[in-house]
């Protein structure tokens, strides 16, 4: 079999691709585009994308891909979210139209990079190039948040570092905002080191030792190192749901996709086993993994101040079960609306994504946005089960590892209101399509 054709593009889409690139690659660089400017700053980046890339479909340079054509059902409900957020400040729902006014901007920002992913990675060199940046992103972010802690250095300049200064956290503000990105990747390099797997086992000794070889010499190698310092990351963040989350996911969908991709061999069952065995027990134990441990033991009701918000959280959302208070207004509506209690913390967040996004955008635009993402998990489970190219399968495995480990996360933190983070995690839905749709390449 012939390998495919290299796919030609216009020079201005080429430069849009790398564009967007530059993009991605910013948006964890400033406190993850978590401060109002960066915010701001991410979302004209990415709108500005999003008319380029019309612009060039108007005059043929680009078109309508499987991808975009397959994703209208995540996509309108997507922008049928942000009619919504609109909705809220036209009709005065919001009570921090502020806050709400900018969540809108972000929003729209989101729909526009889903949108371009569904366009522009059309191709097996493209996935592989956005997968490379992407993880070089997360390997940065792991290399320079491992040094600090292990240097003990707390400063940096330009970097207002907050809170735990003790645990990694990189140029987040937050260590469990570092887990969500770190787990992220890691579901990306994974994907793409499964697509990398022998569909057979070695008929000889002969073979197994040349395959040995040339994986040694090979990206593959590299790739896998780069996961090792990502968990060693990971395990830095002391982050107890970020570990939790990443090592769940793994489990629950490589057996999964090895039974979709109906690769239960024994080279996909070593591979899953390593990455247990190698990252959890060896490289986690020497950086400290039983700390994390020890956090999870000794978290009980009494220890643990979350439950508190969570609870006020679930009277604001039945209160304003359908309308919401206004998308990302939980701050002023939880301080400034009666509904911090009196044994409750100060928090500027749900620690929950599931009843923030509840409260404050109402079941209307909850339901929205969950039909977003079901969808596309959905297509990330039916491209493992129905693509022939290994590579589409392994994206497919890297959506499905990536959504659910955020998923899972989301029950005790906000990574979805980390402008970066939902960034990555659009990405990511955007993915399954383009996994579902894409050719045998």
């Amino acid at each position: 079999m012939s390998p495919p054709a290299i796919r030609t593009y216009h020079w201005a889409n080429t430069a849009l691709f790398y564009y967007f690139l530059a993009i991605l690659a910013w948006a964890p660089l400033p406190l993850a585009s978590n401060r109002d400017w960066s915010t701001v700053l991410l979302s004209g980046l990415l709108l500005t994308a999003l008319l380029w890339c019309l612009l060039l479909m108007l005059l043929g340079h680009a078109r309508e891909t499987a991808a975009l054509r397959r994703a209208r059902p995540a996509l309108y409900a997507l922008i049928a979210a942000q009619v919504w957020v609109l909705a809220q400040l036209a009709l005065g729902i919001s009570v921090a139209p502020a806050s709400t006014r900018l969540a809108l901007l972000l929003g729209l920002a989101l729909v526009a990079a889903f949108v371009l992913v569904l366009v522009l990675v059309d191709s097996r060199e493209r996935i592989l190039r956005i997968a490379q940046v992407m993880v070089g992103c997360a390997v940065f972010q792991a290399f320079f948040a491992s040094a600090m802690v292990m240097s003990d250095l707390e400063q940096v300049p330009f970097l207002d570092k907050v809170f735990l200064r003790s645990s990694a956290s990189g140029t987040f503000v937050n260590r469990n905002h570092l887990a969500g990105f770190l787990e992220m990747n890691l579901a990306i390099g994974i994907g793409m080191l499964v697509a990398q797997l022998h569909r057979r086992p070695a008929a000889s000794w002969r073979e197994f030792m040349r395959r040995t070889i040339d994986t040694l010499l090979s990206p593959k190698f590299r790739l896998r190192l780069y996961l090792v310092i990502m968990v060693v990351a990971l395990v830095l963040t002391r982050s107890r749901m970020g570990n939790v989350a990443f090592f769940s996911s793994l489990l629950l969908c490589g057996v999964v996709g090895m039974v979709l991709q109906q690769r239960v061999t024994r080279n996909a069952v070593l591979f899953f086993v390593s990455l247990l065995l190698i990252d959890l027990y060896i490289v986690g134990n020497w950086f400290g993994v039983n700390e994390v441990v020890e956090r999870l033991q000794r978290t009980t009701l009494e220890t643990e101040k979350r439950d508190e918000v969570a609870r006020d959280s679930i009277v604001m959302w039945q209160d304003h079960f359908w309308v919401g208070t206004g998308a990302d207004s939980f701050f002023d509506a939880y301080v400034h609306g009666g509904y911090m209690s009196a044994d409750s913390l100060y928090y500027r967040h749900a620690e929950n994504d599931y009843l923030e996004i509840g409260s404050g955008f109402g079941f209307i635009g909850f339901a929205l946005m969950g039909t977003a993402v079901l969808t596309s998990l959905w297509q990330s489970l039916q491209a493992q089960r129905r693509r022939q190219s290994s590579l589409r399968q392994g994206l497919g495995l890297a959506s499905a590892m990536g959504i659910t480990s955020i998923l899972i996360h989301s029950f005790t933190d906000f990574n979805l209101h980390i402008p970066a983070n939902s960034l990555w995690f659009i990405v990511l839905l955007a993915f399954a399509w383009v996994a579902a749709s894409g050719k045998t390449e």
